[in-house]
């Protein structure tokens, strides 16, 4: 089963990881699977969540109709919400159209990132992973 991850603001965490892979606000959902080696960021004050897919949705996700966020005809997330959207400087990182969410939804289990995947988004020791990145309810397993 594939996993893919997110980091969330601390603060909605909680809400985010009951909401699954659909977005708060409509938008393209962003993902990313750290077999690709991109890594966001943006982490702190954040909780990583963790989505594992069915092996056809991941396959559905990383294969069919990308969009490239390159392409002049791109024009925002909102006008692709069929599409999975990519970028060439972020391998890896996939942004669910929002039409495409709910349904991805059903193939997908949402847990709280372990602290294993926690350290390697990070790119650091489990040991040097601090308490800032464990969620309320404890670590994923």
């Amino acid at each position: 089963m594939p996993t893919f991850f997110r980091w969330v603001p601390k603060d909605h965490a909680e809400e985010a990881l009951a909401s699954g892979l659909v977005s708060h606000n409509g938008s393209a959902m962003w993902i990313f699977s750290m077999d690709k080696g991109y890594r966001p960021s943006m982490v702190k004050g954040r909780i990583l969540l963790a989505f594992d897919l069915t092996d056809p949705a991941a396959t559905n996700i990383t294969t069919k109709k990308h969009m490239d966020f390159e392409n002049p005809e791109f024009g925002g997330e909102n006008k692709h919400p069929w599409m999975i959207i990519v970028k060439n400087n972020e391998p890896g990182a996939y942004g669910i159209g929002r039409y495409r969410q709910a349904t991805t939804n059903f193939h997908t289990k949402s847990r709280y990132a372990t602290k294993m995947e926690v350290a390697k988004a990070l790119g650091v020791s489990e040991m040097e992973v601090g308490d800032a990145y464990r969620p309320a309810g404890g670590w994923g397993r």
